[in-house]
Parts: C-alpha cells; structure tokens; sequence
C-alpha cells in the first residue's frame, strides 16, 4: 500500500512541478489559480485521487504485441474480437507492419507449409511489461482486410487449433 500511495506522491509532485514550469514560461494553465492561493494546495485539489491518470489515457489503455513462435513481430493496435467456440481472433495492426507477418500472411494466402504458427498476443502495461499473454498454437491468417490508403493488410483474422492464457 506504501508503494502505491508513494507513486501517487510523485504523480504529484511532477504535476506541481509542470504547473510551476508553466507558470514560469507564461504558458496557461488548464485552471485559473488565484494568486493569493498556494500553488500547490491548489494543484492538488484539482488533481483526482489517482494522481490525475484517468482510465482510458494513454499512460493506462492496453496495449499489445503479435508474437510469432516466441519472437515479438510487431504491435497490435485493438483485439476486436476473440470467438474460442469458432477458434478465431480478429486483430487491428499497428502502424508498424513487420516483413516477417507479411510473410505469414503470403504463406496463408499460398497455403505453403509454413503458415501454421504459434502466435502470442501479450497485453503490456503502460512500461510496455507483458502482463498477460494469450496463446493460440496452429495460429494462421484466415483473412485480411487491406487499408484504403496504402493498401496493405491493416486486420487480420486469425484462426487457432489451441489457446492458452497465462
């Protein structure tokens, strides 16, 4: 409980410390101080128990990343869908589009042998430390949706014989 309270602190104190970096420069604050009010006492009260990080910001969304038999490939942008009585996960790609998943997905499409893998999509915390993982044995692209734009394959579904999550 310490540990949690004393990272709240320094959610904190670093948001002190902007405000009062702002302050300096001249740059406006989301809220209006009075300048007869402390700084901090009042930094402090427009800040949320959290420390001012809110689900669904971008330091607490989930991320993930596509491994291919034990070697991380690439981020994986939303998992939009996971149907373990069809045995199919349907993935967004991130920006990012690794030659080794267009490999896979050529073998798919070619239906050569080496389009069975096992695929892991571990889901990160906001240090990018894997803090679940999800995986599919027999994994391979079922089917892909092409970008208007650049016309790659920006989601994929994927197909699985087994999964395991640990």
């Amino acid at each position: 409980m310490s540990r949690l309270l004393g990272g709240r602190r320094a959610v904190r104190a670093a948001g002190v410390v902007g405000t009062a970096l702002l302050a300096m420069t001249g740059a406006a604050v989301g809220t209006a101080v009075p300048a007869t009010a402390a700084p901090a006492v009042a930094v402090r009260a427009a800040l949320p128990d959290d420390g001012g990080i809110n689900p669904g910001d971008i330091l607490t969304a989930h991320n993930f990343i596509m491994q291919l038999d034990g070697q991380s490939v690439e981020f994986i942008s939303e998992v939009s869908s996971l149907d373990p009585a069809n045995h199919a996960v349907t993935l967004s790609r991130g920006s990012f589009h690794s030659p080794i998943v267009q490999r896979w997905i050529d073998d798919a499409i070619a239906g050569r042998e080496g389009r069975l893998k096992t695929m892991t999509i571990g889901i990160c915390d906001y240090a990018g430390n894997i803090v679940k993982r999800y995986n599919f044995g027999g994994a391979f692209v079922e089917k892909i949706v092409l970008d208007n734009v650049t016309h790659e394959p920006s989601v994929l579904t994927v197909r699985y014989f087994t999964i395991a999550v640990s």
